[in-house]
């Protein structure tokens, strides 16, 4: 058979992971604006105080927004007509945020989680760097790796993000020094060594 060339830009691979944010301005005419930790279709649907961090909480359907309104104890929530629809809610998401945030923080993360999931609510701890990178799906994926480096000893990496059934490979070496490579590359390219040393004897390498 015959190859091809295939021509890929980086920008090309980007932008559509902008998803449904692009397609709301391409189709709907609606472009994005800075929202901060909110989702602008929906409300409330976004980050939120508890007791000891954050939680996301995505209540974007009707009925989700109810029971969310009864599991935190404020029923009359639903029939105020400054939150009683979708359109109501996103206006006055500056005034529903504390509302929410002051039952929110009379509790745990983890008691939210538990509760609103069990709900039917879509909701999530929001983790730091620290806990995110010492999971248990992490430990489990393998995600990070050991590797020992010359001038450092052992650090802690990424492995290899994709696992082949067939041929499975992991990550052994460490991410070299600039110019670590520059000896065998030039010597591969068939450089002399009297070469070499003229090109370090003028910094060139």
């Amino acid at each position: 058979g015959e190859g091809q060339f295939i021509d890929i830009a980086l920008l090309d691979s980007i932008m559509p992971l902008m998803g449904w944010v692009a397609a709301n301005l391409l189709i709907g005419g609606q472009p994005p604006i800075p929202m901060g930790n909110d989702n602008f279709t929906a409300a409330p649907s976004g980050a939120f105080r508890t007791k000891d961090g954050y939680i996301n909480i995505a209540a974007n359907q009707q009925k989700q927004w109810e029971d969310l309104a009864d599991a935190v104890c404020l029923p009359e929530l639903k029939t105020d007509s400054r939150f009683q629809e979708r359109d109501t809610r996103k206006a006055n998401r500056k005034l529903l945020t504390p509302i929410l945030e002051e039952k929110l923080t009379q509790n745990t993360t983890e008691h939210w989680v538990d509760m609103l999931n069990e709900k039917g609510i879509p909701s999530g701890d929001i983790v730091g760097l620290e806990k995110a990178l010492t999971s248990d799906q992490i430990k489990h994926r393998e995600t990070l790796t050991n590797v020992k480096e010359p001038q450092i000893g052992d650090i802690r990496i990424f492995n290899l993000s994709a696992k082949f059934s067939k041929t499975p490979a992991k990550v052994e070496a460490p991410p070299p020094r600039l110019s670590a490579h520059t000896e065998e590359i030039l010597t591969g390219l068939g450089y002399s060594k009297d070469e070499l040393k003229a090109l370090k004897e003028k910094m060139a390498i």
